[in-house]
């Protein structure tokens, strides 16, 4: 598999990259004066890399995905590496694989040059891997490896996962009839859909979230944010299908002095912190995934509380295939209802206000949380007493 032809591509453009031209030889990093190459990281060098860690060892770790992935790996004359865009800490590539039977397959390989993306690629491999076993089908990428490609201009940090075909993000979007949800679609039309539509989604993101929420540690997943593009959605006559990208984080969102004792009150507490962050969280994005600040519309806190116990109650009846040691006690949703009824809707606002003040958001978006909260609350509070 080493000798395998390797075509270099970039979104929007109909012929591949190849070295020697102007967009080879620009810098990876946005921003740059492509004037200026010496001694940067080009669009090419990162290419090379990528070359590099897919064609180690005779191909094994490509070839590893590939029949995790498809059921078998034959022969494979060719491959394509797709550039297709720039985040804060990856420079995603979609690896594109025609295996023997005719069927495509399609891996990501997520690379940084610097910090702290480069010490973030370890990280989030790990943790997808540990994640991976939690919930059989998951909504997670499954992971191949993970490794640093040393090169002329320094290194760069990769791993190899699979990529969602198919699926497309998806942002709230300003349009002559009030904001409404835009899918992003391959080929770079935005597709506004309904907001009824649209909480089909967040109600799915809501279920991921609790689905991989630890009940017993309080552990979850974090950061996430809509403006990242963390989730992305397929939607078809099948139904709305959501999966989440990246795992950042996993751990407790904050110990908080106010903490109460005794286990079976811990459990709740922590899993109405993780309920109201939750429900603060889903209605944040930007406009186009890049603008001002959104706080959305009241259908998306309905849609994430309904996503949150359906998930509890899955979890409750053993639907997602959990482990023993990760399954919930049978009436935990009941449980947890008549808790956090016990608090008023001033109250919701007190701890909340107390998450805020651990949140690492910039000065907009917590003003427009605080802007927004009481109103939040006080429709929190009426969902919880009427379930």
């Amino acid at each position: 598999m080493v000798s395998l032809e390797v075509s270099f591509h970039m979104p929007g453009l109909t012929r591949p990259v190849v070295p020697g031209t102007k967009l080879w030889n620009t810098p990876l990093s946005a921003g740059t004066d492509a004037r200026q190459t010496v001694g940067q990281m080009t669009v090419g060098d990162y290419f090379q890399a990528a070359r590099s860690f897919l064609t180690q060892d005779q191909g094994s770790r490509l070839c590893r995905a590939i029949k995790a992935l498809a059921g078998e790996c034959g022969p494979v004359p060719a491959l394509g590496i797709s550039l297709e865009k720039h985040g804060a800490f990856y420079h995603p590539l979609k690896i594109s694989i025609e295996t023997g039977k005719g069927l495509p397959v399609y891996l990501v390989l997520n690379g940084a040059v610097k910090d702290p993306g480069a010490a973030l690629i370890h990280k989030e491999h790990q943790l997808l891997a540990s994640l991976a076993s939690r919930i059989k089908p998951g909504f997670l990428p499954r992971v191949f490896g993970a490794e640093t490609i040393a090169c002329d201009k320094g290194r760069v940090c990769f791993f190899l996962g699979q990529w969602f075909d198919g699926f497309c993000e998806f942002h709230v979007t300003r349009t002559p009839e009030g904001n409404q949800v835009a899918v992003w679609q391959d080929d770079g039309i935005h597709e506004t859909i309904p907001w009824e539509q649209a909480a089909r989604i967040y109600q799915r993101i809501a279920y991921i979230l609790t689905a991989y929420y630890d009940v017993h540690t309080g552990h979850e997943i974090g950061p996430w944010h809509h403006a990242a593009g963390d989730f992305v959605v397929s939607l078809s006559k099948e139904g709305t299908a959501v999966r989440l990208i990246t795992v950042r984080g996993m751990g407790p969102l904050t110990q908080m002095a106010a903490e109460p004792s005794g286990p079976g009150v811990r459990q709740l507490f922590h899993l109405l912190v993780f309920f109201l962050n939750l429900t603060v969280r889903m209605r944040l994005d930007r406009l186009d995934g890049i603008g001002p600040m959104v706080f959305l519309p009241e259908v998306v806190l309905d849609a994430t509380v309904k996503g949150m116990f359906q998930a509890l109650e899955d979890r409750e009846r053993g639907r997602l295939g959990e482990a023993d040691s990760m399954r919930v006690p049978a009436a935990l949703s009941c449980e947890f209802i008549d808790f956090a009824t016990r608090f008023d809707a001033a109250q919701l606002v007190q701890v909340i206000a107390a998450l805020l003040e651990d949140w690492q958001s910039g000065e907009a978006e917590l003003a427009l949380v605080q802007k927004n909260l009481v109103a939040h609350c006080s429709r929190v509070n009426r969902i919880l007493t009427r379930r």
